[in-house]
């Protein structure tokens, strides 16, 4: 799709147009839509589709991977002010004048307006009234694609304006309806063109298009977002921030999604045969794999579009807008938390590669990055590629962003098969254990991390913690793991473990570590660990890549040979660097200083960065959780029901305009 059919991705919008639409859609309407012309041909069909395509790129380019990408446990925006704002999306405090909200909403209905067009004029057509597999084909990419959209909407909006035909035939405005009776269309939509669709390896730019096992493995995603919590709003309180709910039918979506999930995994389409590594390498070298983890891969053009990879990856710093090496400019701007990486095993190849903790000076000087709350998210990198794009490239890397794997199938199969059947079935533990033991290929220990463990979760709740902690190890940086969360009803609890590990690396600085017990209880680590050892100091030297070979963790974090990396003794590996021979290694920094400093004053950001939902007054040292809106709490104990977490977006402050009394703004966010 990169050298051919993305080319003619402006060609096909030119072609499409669009009708008049209302103005609190904001979608562009550059001419009349004509059927007639578009769609007597399967050709001019395939360059409307790419139009399509073309603008799901524009949310997945940043939008959906960085600024709405919300903190978690694994993924980490910080944030250094004790007062609400407009758009620190991440932290959970925006208002309907949110700039992300109202650019999502845009971009969203963009996608959906084309959608609704392009299927009309598709079903209008004399070659789909004839059965045409090419044209049946098309039309199940585009549903999918307005599903996708659609499903996305909902996550960050809740109930939303809805129509499955074009705006300009409904009026002025959507209705607003259920979340729930829209995923439960786009189910069934799925459902229905599902049959006609070609599998990947029947589709010419494989992966780069929506087969029939992206359709099937929509369906499953769908149905359990569908099936798990989410947060209603509370209609009688008007500052409430909403309940936490799902719907009474719930099992019946967790077999939905079993049963396309296994479709999936029974079709033999995908499988894991690359390493984990390797995936991410070959998609920053432009290399597509059609028959490995990748089911669908939103398509970007390089040197045009896309930042994945330069938002990604460790930060190459510029002087006078270029670098000295040929790679160009990375920000480095995604972030994974600073202290996330204790929660992995420490032979997890995963944890190996995503935390990256050096940058580069313009002229390619590694230098190990100290002092820290966050780390750089090295799962994608622009200085992967082979090809590089020159010395003063930024963004527009055209790196594919995996939309879909088939280790998220697998995990959803896991988790869905788990519920229904209360407990895990023998396929969910052979799931789950097909993406562990990708993990742990090189370990000497592979069986007990892998089998042994697997064995362990014998229960319903004890093997769904399993999924999730894998989910968390396997998707940090793809926009999934807060979702995991919500839909479990444990986000809130995970935030609160999360904020206390911050606090109480702070605190050690004092020689009085709070809620260390707490931690150690849920992390399933000794309390020793936070009460003394999680201030190690990491000691580091710089080598030459290029004359380190045969190591798998090395070749899997360091691909690139041309520049020298940092070598750190992995704090996360032992809880006692007295273990480690010190004398071999050139430097050493106290990596966590910013938390508090030697005055004793603690950082702004193990503060505020979750001040939405919980934060820690700088003064007086007290910590609060907010209920609802000018509702927090001060509390010292685990409470004993965490707050619902208001992730959804309110409605952008132009919409409610248009829509002319049509939208109302609930979750603490009316006047």
């Amino acid at each position: 799709m990169k050298l051919r059919n993305i080319l003619f991705a402006g060609v096909a919008v030119a072609g499409l147009g669009l009708s008049s639409c209302s103005d609190y859609l904001d979608v562009e309407s550059p001419s009349v839509f004509d059927y007639d012309y578009v769609y007597t041909s399967a050709y001019d069909m395939n360059l409307a589709l790419n139009g399509l395509y073309s603008k799901l790129m524009s949310p997945y380019s940043s939008l959906l991977i960085s600024n709405l990408a919300l903190n978690s446990d694994i993924d980490f925006a910080t944030y250094t002010g004790d007062t609400y704002g407009t758009n620190n999306t991440r932290r959970f405090d925006v208002t309907d004048e949110s700039s992300d909200a109202n650019n999502l909403w845009r971009q969203g209905y963009v996608v959906i307006e084309h959608c609704n067009l392009f299927i009309k004029g598709v079903e209008n057509s004399e070659l789909y009234k004839e059965g045409n597999e090419e044209v049946l084909q098309m039309l199940g990419e585009a549903k999918a694609i307005r599903a996708i959209m659609y499903h996305e909407m909902v996550w960050y909006f809740g109930d939303i304006p809805y129509s499955l035909t074009p705006a300009n035939e409904t009026g002025i405005k959507f209705p607003v309806v259920d979340r729930h009776q829209i995923l439960d269309d786009m189910i069934a939509d799925l459902e229905e063109v599902a049959p006609t669709m070609k599998k990947t390896a029947e589709i010419s730019d494989g992966v780069e298009r929506i087969g029939q096992e992206l359709v099937h493995s929509l369906i499953a995603r769908i149905a359990l977002t569908a099936g798990g919590y989410t947060l209603m709003p509370d209609k009688n309180n008007p500052d409430s921030y909403g309940k936490m709910e799902r719907p009474d039918n719930y099992l019946d979506y967790y077999k939905t999604a079993e049963e396309y999930a296994q479709k999936v995994i029974e079709s033999g389409s995908h499988s894991l045969t690359k390493d984990f590594h390797q995936v991410f390498i070959d998609e920053c070298n432009y290399i597509v794999n059609n028959n490995d983890d990748p089911i669908f891969e939103i398509p970007f053009a390089k040197d045009n579009s896309g930042n994945i990879g330069y938002i990604h990856g460790l930060k190459f710093n510029s002087n006078d807008s270029k670098t000295d090496f040929a790679w160009g400019i990375t920000s480095g701007s995604a972030k994974v938390h600073s202290i996330a990486p204790y929660l992995f095993d420490p032979e997890d190849i995963r944890r190996q590669y995503l935390f990256g903790t050096w940058n580069y000076s313009y002229q390619g000087v590694p230098s190990f990055e100290n002092n820290v709350y966050t780390l750089y998210n090295n799962k994608w990198s622009k200085l992967w590629s082979q090809s590089p794009l020159g010395n003063t490239s930024a963004g527009n890397t055209g790196i594919n962003y995996p939309y879909m794997r088939y280790t998220d199938v697998l995990l959803m199969y896991a988790e869905a098969a788990n519920e229904v059947h209360n407990g895990p079935t023998g396929q969910a533990q052979e799931a789950l254990r097909q993406v562990r033991e990708r993990a742990f290929r090189y370990s000497e220990n592979a069986a007990e991390k892998v089998d042994a463990y697997i064995a362990k979760a014998a229960d319903k709740e004890s093997f769904l913690k399993a999924v999730l902690d894998e989910r968390k190890y396997e998707f940090a940086g793809e926009n999934l793991r807060w979702r995991d969360l919500v839909r479990n009803n444990i986000y809130g609890q995970e935030l609160y473990y999360t904020f206390l590990r911050h606090c109480c690396v702070a605190d050690n600085r004092l020689s009085a570590p709070t809620y260390s017990e707490e931690l150690a209880l849920h992390d399933g680590l000794p309390s020793e660990f936070y009460d003394n050892n999680i201030m190690l100091t990491p000691y580091w030297r710089v080598l030459n890549n290029v004359n380190e070979t045969g190591d798998p963790i090395k070749i899997a974090c360091f691909p690139n040979s041309q520049l020298q990396y940092i070598d750190v003794f992995r704090l996360w590996e032992s809880y006692n660097i007295n273990d480690v021979d010190r004398t071999v290694y050139d430097n050493n920094a106290e990596m966590y200083t910013k938390h508090r400093t030697d005055d004793g004053t603690i950082g702004a950001e193990p503060c505020y960065s979750l001040s939405g939902y919980i934060y820690r007054d700088r003064n007086t040292e007290i910590d609060y959780l907010v209920y609802g809106k000018n509702d927090a709490r001060a509390f010292t104990t685990t409470p004993e029901v965490f707050p619902p977490v208001r992730y959804i977006l309110p409605y952008p402050r132009a919409a409610i305009r248009d829509g002319a009394g049509a939208y109302v703004n609930y979750y603490g966010y009316g006047y």
